[in-house]
């Protein structure tokens, strides 16, 4: 089958949720709402999954709605999501039920040349972006992310030929462990082309794609659950809401993420420090939140603006997209006691050695400071790090993912 793994554009950001089922085992609950909606702790299970897809640097989204679409129409416009979670959103509406595959043939109009898939009722953490980065390495079409279970009767299993499928198989009873679809998808546009509605991913398009040769698997550990069957909806309750809350690694950028030439503001002056990109991932995979916490006194001195620190920082999450990693979030500060544009000449609690920008970081984000630290070149950064509660080690310059890994074994 002839089809471009890459599609047209380099980087995927759209991000597209299966929402339409109708939840039939969880009876009373799914009448009125589908499922993905379903209250989790205080929030819609679905914002766990959007939040995810956002920070892996996802900003488009594409809800598949069927059952109680007016509930999903009414919920992206009540629940403000696109201010909330600063997203674009569509909602694509199938008048009659026409499955997860034809839901998807419903919505190719809508649909970017390469995008994420998600299952709408199953959450499993893992790093999508290296699902990702996998499947564009293997040229691969279309790709799944799998995970080993025990017990796992209420799932079809996969088997591997390296990273390709060779069987997909039904349910049955099983004791000990397999692999199983977890939910998450790499797909292509042009992957899913010819196939008709209604139709199943599951039954349907996966299993051709399986004939072809042309379906990947890659397997990832970590959280997951699936919220479909009334005993998982209630162990969710507690489960999902811990599991936002990670332990967080803060770095400082110039002289540890980037060689520090002195001033660094635009993508033309950016040069790796060696081992950064992999140290992020590293991270990333290893499930910790990644911010970035940087003192920008070039704009305090008249160097350059705010803006070019903003376009520099989306530079470097662009990098680190097209190799599976990410940073979650990003401070700096622009202020400078001896600076001579008059608006940024003063001191301020951002400016490390004092901790603003990662107080601010713990303030907007579910992080675990017994297990957070940072890293920097400088002594004000381990300072700023201790007045805000976290551990602060210092980078030397030489490798950075030799010391991350050192830090998180």
């Amino acid at each position: 089958m002839g089809v471009d793994p890459k599609g047209d554009e380099d980087q995927i950001s759209q991000c597209v949720i299966l929402i339409g089922g109708l939840g039939t085992r969880l009876g009373e609950l799914t009448k009125q709402v589908p499922k993905p909606l379903l209250p989790v702790g205080n929030r819609p299970f679905i914002d766990f999954l959007i939040f995810e897809a956002k920070r892996r640097g996802f900003h488009k989204l594409l809800l598949l709605a069927g059952h109680r679409s007016e509930v999903v129409i009414d919920y992206v416009k009540d629940g403000r999501l696109e201010e909330r979670f600063g997203i674009s959103v569509k909602v694509a509406v199938e008048t009659s039920p026409l499955g997860t595959g034809g839901a998807l043939i419903n919505a190719l109009p809508l649909l970017d040349d390469a995008f994420l898939l998600l299952n709408g009722d199953t959450w499993f953490d893992f790093n999508w972006r290296d699902l990702v980065y996998q499947a564009r390495l293997a040229n691969a079409p279309a790709a799944m992310a799998l995970r080993q279970i025990d017990n796992p009767d209420r799932y079809e299993t996969i088997e591997l030929s390296g990273s390709i499928v060779r069987a997909i198989r039904p349910r049955r009873p099983l004791i000990g462990s397999a692999l199983i679809n977890g939910g998450v998808y790499y797909l292509t546009k042009a992957a899913i082309l010819g196939f008709s509605t209604p139709s199943s991913l599951e039954n349907d398009i996966f299993p051709s794609m399986q004939e072809e040769s042309f379906l990947h698997a890659f397997s990832y550990q970590g959280f997951f659950i699936d919220i479909g069957v009334p005993e998982t909806y209630e162990a969710a309750q507690k489960l999902v809401a811990s599991q936002v809350t990670r332990p967080a690694v803060f770095f400082d950028r110039d002289g540890v993420l980037n060689v520090d030439h002195g001033y660094v503001h635009s993508p033309a002056d950016l040069t790796w420090i060696a081992g950064a990109k992999l140290a992020v991932k590293t991270l990333n995979d290893a499930g910790f939140y990644v911010f970035v916490v940087t003192n920008q006194a070039g704009v305090a001195r008249g160097f350059y603006e705010e803006g070019a620190v903003t376009l520099l920082h989306e530079f470097m999450n662009k990098q680190l997209l097209e190799s599976g990693g990410y940073i979650d979030d990003w401070r700096y500060c622009p202020f400078h006691p001896e600076g001579v544009v008059l608006e940024y000449k003063s001191e301020h609690p951002w400016r490390k050695p004092e901790p603003g920008m990662i107080l601010d970081l713990l303030k907007s984000w579910p992080v675990k400071t017994v297990e957070s630290f940072l890293v920097g070149d400088k002594e004000s950064d381990v300072a700023a790090a201790n007045a805000a509660g976290i551990a602060g080690y210092l980078f030397d310059g030489t490798n950075l993912t030799e010391l991350i890994k050192k830090l998180v074994s």
